[in-house]
């Protein structure tokens, strides 16, 4: 199972609770936040719409299975339709992508997969068109590039509260460091202020020395890297993206507590970049999230209510014992005895 086990219940608000199927079934894509239906995006290919599968994908929501990790350690999250709005045109990228790979002497003979991996088996040639391509379309989303409501205030909180916030995207380092800069400029941040660390995007190697960048998602390598990095155990980290193909299998392969699919809208949108997904029940299982939201101030919600849970669940486990004059303060990070000073009423 990818979720880990908790000992303390997650609160969350009822008035934003949901599930996507029936109140009678307890097996749903996972719980809920602001979304009472998903809906596919008109614009989307037949191909990226994970819709049907995921409502009938079987994840048990039982008493004692957190929804996102008890006492959190960071939140990673994808960038493209996460962390700004959705405007990279996946159906352009395909179509032109695959007109190249079709032209090419190599390319023609290949089957279609991922955009982003084939342009690697064709010619230097074929190579250079598929990066004009990139470069063309990957310009015209950075020109246009927004802020994902509520973003702000979400990564605004987390940092005040102490968690570490960092970006996986398949996008170019280039263009993170342009959506930095409009997280700061919203949150009247210093350019000197790191607000995202670390930044791994297609092009960022886990060493200097290395030969090739780190693998995109679906894999999980480039959460496991953060973890390392921040050294802090998966189950500790909530991955937080809008893809069910990319972003929440590479969250549930790497073990993360909280694999949250945002879907704003509630809207399936195009993000298929082309490659094949399977169908077995282990697959669906991969691309089914922890947790649905509607919208990043719905998740803020949720992680305030675990932020809370957790320092009650603190205040209670600190006993005060009396014991030979002395007391003892307990909690579980620290432990401290105190003597007892007497002292006589007047």
């Amino acid at each position: 199972m990818f979720l880990s086990p908790a000992a303390a219940v997650l609160l969350l608000l009822p008035t934003v609770l949901c599930f996507t199927s029936s109140p009678t079934s307890r097996n749903s894509v996972g719980n809920t936040v602001g979304l009472d239906n998903y809906s596919v995006n008109e614009n989307a290919s037949s191909t990226s719409s994970l819709i049907p599968e995921l409502n009938d994908a079987s994840r048990s929501i039982s008493s004692n299975e957190q929804l996102l990790p008890s006492s959190p350690f960071g939140v990673i999250f994808d960038m493209d339709g996460t962390l700004i709005k959705h405007s990279i045109n996946f159906a352009e990228m395909r179509q032109r992508i695959y007109e190249v790979v079709d032209a090419d002497p190599i390319g023609k003979d290949l089957e279609k997969d991922c955009v982003l991996e084939m342009p690697q088996r064709l010619t230097e040639e074929g190579q250079r068109k598929c990066h004009e391509v990139f470069v063309d379309i990957e310009q015209r989303a950075v020109d246009n590039m927004q802020l994902q409501d509520g973003g702000a205030e979400l990564v605004q909180f987390l940092i005040e509260s102490g968690l570490k916030t960092a970006v996986l995207t398949r996008n170019m380092e280039k263009n993170v460091a342009h959506m930095m800069e409009l997280y700061k400029n919203e949150m009247s941040i210093n350019d000197d202020v790191t607000i995202f660390e670390p930044i791994v995007a297609r092009n960022t190697k886990a060493n200097p020395d290395d030969d090739e960048p780190l693998k995109s998602k679906p894999n999980p390598d480039g959460i496991l890297h953060i973890c390392k990095l921040w050294g802090c155990e998966p189950s500790e980290v909530i991955f937080v993206g809008d893809s069910a193909n990319d972003d929440m299998s590479a969250a549930n392969r790497a073990g993360c507590g909280g694999a949250v699919l945002l879907q704003p809208g509630g809207c399936q949108l195009d993000t298929d970049s082309g490659y094949a997904v399977g169908d077995t029940e282990a697959e669906i299982m991969e691309r089914t999230p922890s947790l649905c939201v509607e919208s990043l101030s719905d998740l803020k919600l949720c992680i305030e209510s675990v932020l809370d849970e957790q320092e009650k669940n603190d205040v209670v486990q600190s006993e005060v014992s009396g014991e030979e004059d002395n007391y003892v303060y307990s909690s579980d990070s620290f432990s401290v005895t105190i003597p007892s000073i007497g002292v006589k009423g007047v």
